[in-house]
């Protein structure tokens, strides 16, 4: 069966990304260039990413939208993945805001 892409279920995958739940990936944002990307943990203590990009086309837009909008922001201080990584910040949801 095909995989729907509709504005509803990014939504419910961006709540996700942004959700402090363990295991999960977490919804970044480089602070180097802007770019978004999801990080996830690989084991043995280490971490990843993999630029938006990587996901279908309608993601970048809804992120891009939230994240220009005020709904998502930047959360913490910035931190690597990696050594020799771009510096990143976590997302999550503007408290103030609600998006649907």
């Amino acid at each position: 069966m095909k995989n729907s892409l509709s504005k509803k279920n990014i939504m419910g995958k961006v709540k996700y990304w942004v959700n402090d739940s363990e295991g999960g990936p977490s919804l970044l944002i480089s602070v180097n260039n802007e770019s978004f990307h999801l990080g996830y943990y690989t084991g043995m203590g280490n971490s990843d990413n993999t630029p938006i990009e990587k996901l279908a086309p309608e993601y970048k837009e809804v992120i891009i939208a939230l994240y220009h909008s005020g709904d998502l922001v930047e959360a913490g201080r910035a931190f690597t993945l990696y050594p020799g990584s771009d510096l990143f910040k976590k997302l999550t949801l503007n408290e103030s805001k609600s998006i649907c």
